[in-house]
């Protein structure tokens, strides 16, 4: 069986990758050794998202915000809510996967693939030779060498987004989105969370003003936040006892989200001559080959930001590539999303990493989302939008603290992409009473206190 093109995963990457060899016209198929869809449809973005949001409508049942209302969050029928979620992922996984892999023509070649040599694999002992591979595998939850850690079981985003029940108290080791995100998940359906971060801040890769924010909001709902803690060691003796360097804490269940690694175990990289880096991925160079010109990797394997919009753009890349065009991965104003409440939604740099590198020309203002109709209407004025300028007005970051912040930051991708000015921002149109009027008011916030602008005006 030979093909063209032969995809190792079955993800965002490598459905991507797929479907852009069938449009190529190129003879393609994926091996898949496990449940079609990958990550994010299975075990990630899809079955998280459909939690917060469960979490989210069930918080604000308890906590009306107009004068006159009266609701109330009744209780959480955990199952129904699980079976709803897995309901959503099979409707999915086979509407977005497998018929489009059918439709596309792309066969599924269900098994565990590994490399025979540097030209050939096989896929539970069948060969199978391509032109090119794409290695597409993704990544796994990472446990770090904690002692005691690996003997006590703890939860990873994937035991607890399939919990059989709501723990009474969780304990979460990560203050990064994943964890962020779920801590607050958890703590809104009931649960008393207590999150314990090792680096200084939360959300380390953000805006420092805007992560600080958000902590608070997040202790104003009763979770716990440590940061700058160390865990030494985890016992399980019924409940989890995590020593760390500020004492012992104990909770029902723990929840480690500490980052991924590549999923690369039983494909022979050896013995096709592919190299790693220094932190487990694949080694490629810019066009997504790896060291076997034969071979090439997208996604989570290769090292790349794990978003999943970057997993589907660099499959499609690297299927390009790999056919024998010469197509880069532009990674230059990527966007990245923390789906806690308030979201906080960034593309670009920081104030802080903008003036690391260019210096006191920088400019940069802060607009309270108190400042924002929209936000007053809907009662919630919690965040902030922040935009960073260079001396000339070309827009460096934009960074959105804000209720569904990510529907609002696909305007600052486009300034950064594109070099726009803080002056093009304002000159656009923006519908009034929309969240993304913001970013009108905080561009216009670098020359005048908005304070003093007209509501609308």
């Amino acid at each position: 069986m030979t093909y063209d093109l032969l995809i190792v995963g079955s993800g965002s990457a490598g459905v991507a990758a797929a479907l852009e060899a069938s449009a190529l016209g190129a003879k393609a198929a994926v091996v898949e050794a496990g449940v079609l869809g990958g990550t994010c449809v299975n075990v990630g973005c899809i079955p998280s998202k459909y939690l917060l949001r469960a979490a989210d409508a069930f918080h604000r049942a308890g906590h009306p915000v107009f004068p006159g209302l009266r609701t109330g969050a009744l209780g959480v029928d955990w199952p129904a809510l699980l079976s709803g979620k897995e309901a959503l992922i099979s409707a999915l996984r086979k509407e977005k996967y497998q018929e489009v892999l059918k439709a596309a023509g792309v066969p599924v070649l269900r098994g565990r693939a590994r490399f025979l040599d540097g030209e050939r694999m096989e896929v539970e002992g069948r060969e199978v030779l391509a032109g090119r591979y794409l290695l597409a595998t993704g990544a796994r939850p990472f446990l770090p060498p904690i002692p005691g850690l690996q003997e006590s079981a703890p939860w990873t985003y994937l035991e607890a987004l399939s919990a059989p029940a709501l723990p009474e108290s969780l304990l979460v080791v990560g203050g990064g989105p994943i964890g962020l995100e779920l801590a607050q998940a958890f703590a809104r359906l009931g649960s008393r969370v207590v999150v314990l971060e090792a680096l200084p801040e939360i959300l380390p890769q953000e805006d420092r003003e805007l992560a600080r924010l958000l902590r608070g909001y997040l202790e104003e709902e009763g979770i716990e936040v440590h940061t700058g803690v160390r865990v030494e060691a985890v016992a399980r003796e019924g409940t989890f006892r995590v020593q760390t360097d500020r004492g012992v804490f104990e909770a029902e269940r723990l929840l480690v989200a500490t980052g991924r690694k590549p999923a690369l175990e039983g494909l022979g990289l050896e013995r096709a001559g592919l190299a790693r880096d220094e932190r487990g991925f694949l080694k490629v160079d810019p066009s997504l080959r790896t060291t076997n010109p034969r071979v090439y990797a997208a996604g989570d394997a290769a090292g790349l930001p794990q978003f999943v919009y970057v997993a589907a753009q660099s499959g499609r890349v690297a299927a390009r590539n790999a056919l024998g065009l010469k197509t880069p991965l532009d990674l230059a104003a990527l966007p990245r999303v923390t789906f806690t409440d308030p979201a906080l939604a960034a593309v670009g740099l920081t104030e802080e990493e903008a003036r690391e590198r260019y210096g006191e020309g920088v400019r940069a203002a802060v607009l309270p989302l108190s400042q924002v109709p929209k936000a007053l209407t809907a009662r919630d004025t919690r965040g902030a939008f922040k935009i960073v300028v260079d001396e000339e007005g070309t827009v460096l970051g934009l960074h959105v603290l804000a209720h569904e912040a990510g529907d609002v930051i696909q305007e600052g991708i486009l300034a950064v992409k594109y070099g726009l000015s803080y002056r093009d921002l304002i000159d656009a149109f923006h519908p009034y009473l929309t969240l993304a009027e913001g970013i009108r008011l905080v561009a216009q916030a670098l020359d005048t206190d908005p304070k003093k602008l007209s509501c609308c005006a």
